[in-house]
């Protein structure tokens, strides 16, 4: 799965910015993640009346007829820190976290994966209604989380359960929620999986898709009016990024400067429409330079990446930003999820007659070909010092008590 992450300085072309479009924005000495694509040669105009006057656009004329093809355009990069083996690739994009910190997002995402097993099949019994797994997203959620500050704002969409995991939610009031028994902060009047914790700045999941982005992005305005010191954090998947509140959104953070970071999960499906009928052209990312909002696009798989990239994020937009044209979030689309399926794949599934009769074999031979998130981490785990004092059997024993 990939992750779409977007942060980005609102775009001032009166300002002097590069007229040509970017695809990464960040701080001045900020690490690793910029990009552009090459500058036109600057036009020379004999006078002031020659030069374009259209507000809101930093362009120049041309004297041939031409149309930007999408196809001429370079994709934006996955950035990633570790390889499908666990092998650190690039020593200097390492974080270098500290040993508690680093078996701390192992046990979050072990426990995280342990839970949705009980609980999915608690639904399949008939013990509770409704329930949505978090499988292969557990680095998306720990990984993010702890780039962040434990009082920025989370808005999730339903597959955040990680996120107040690593907050040190008791698994008590996950299971609570789940059954809507009496020790159910919300007294049983939302459905299973909508989760939420005024104490640790996560606010209570809704059902309908997108309805959470606009609403983030009014806390992050309040926040900036307030000078509060504090960013918001708004998840949600590609499909409802086709939602016409996301549009309000990113529009609204860009031309009101909020400190929001938008972090889109995209693992190929919006429940069971595949990108090829969602959207065309580069995803997600690409969208962000075009409401002028810096952008990253992430692998969802590898959680040192997801935890870099949202750190920066966080540094960019934060209130602590040097930033001197004020910022207006990041957008951050991840692309790696456990259930993920390849483009190769998503042609099968959707040209077959039955598709969930065949859904389960191709499934099975991508998994079998692919290292997921948790396992990545885990194979870095036996490869770092640390697994030298701590056996795998008991960490994995631990994360269960």
């Amino acid at each position: 799965m990939a992750v779409a992450i977007a942060a980005a300085r609102v775009w001032r072309p009166n300002r002097g910015l590069s007229q040509a479009a970017l695809l990464l924005l960040r701080r001045p000495g900020a690490r690793g993640l910029a990009r552009s694509h090459p500058r036109r040669q600057q036009q020379q105009f004999s006078s002031l009346d020659d030069k374009p006057q259209f507000p809101g656009a930093s362009a120049e004329f041309i004297d041939k007829l031409e149309f930007i093809q999408p196809n001429v355009i370079s994709g934006i990069p996955i950035y990633r820190v570790m390889d499908r083996q666990g092998q650190i690739i690039n020593p200097s994009e390492d974080p270098h976290l500290p040993k508690e910190k680093v078996l701390k997002l192992y046990k979050s995402m072990t426990l995280l994966n342990t839970m949705d097993r009980i609980l999915y099949e608690s639904q399949r019994q008939g013990r509770i209604s409704f329930y949505m797994t978090n499988y292969g997203e557990e680095g998306t959620h720990v990984g993010s989380a702890a780039a962040l500050d434990n009082t920025d704002l989370v808005f999730g969409q339903y597959r955040e359960a990680g996120v107040l995991m690593y907050r040190d939610y008791p698994l008590e009031l996950f299971m609570a929620q789940c059954y809507g028994n009496i020790s159910d902060l919300g007294k049983g009047r939302q459905m299973p999986v909508h989760y939420g914790c005024k104490e640790r700045h996560f606010v209570t999941i809704s059902s309908p898709l997108a309805t959470q982005i606009p609403q983030a992005v009014g806390a992050a305005y309040a926040a900036k009016r307030a000078n509060a010191n504090r960013v918001v954090i708004c998840y949600f998947g590609e499909g409802a990024a086709s939602e016409g509140d996301a549009h309000a959104g990113f529009n609204f953070a860009a031309t009101l400067e909020c400190p929001i970071i938008f972090f889109c999960r995209n693992n190929g499906y919006a429940i069971s429409t595949p990108t090829s009928e969602q959207y065309r052209g580069d995803g997600i990312a690409a969208r962000g330079p075009g409401y002028g909002i810096m952008s990253i696009r992430v692998d969802g798989n590898d959680v040192f990446a997801v935890y870099n990239a949202t750190k920066e994020a966080r540094a960019s937009v934060g209130p602590s930003s040097p930033s001197t044209t004020g910022t207006c979030g990041i957008m951050m689309p991840l692309h790696a999820m456990g259930l993920w399926h390849p483009v190769s794949h998503q042609q099968e599934l959707s040209a077959a007659p039955k598709p969930k009769g065949t859904t389960k074999p191709i499934l099975e031979s991508y998994l079998k070909s692919h290292v997921l998130g948790h396992s990545r981490y885990q194979l870095y785990i036996h490869q770092d010092a640390v697994r030298r004092e701590k056996p795998q059997s008991n960490l994995n024993r631990e994360s269960l008590i």
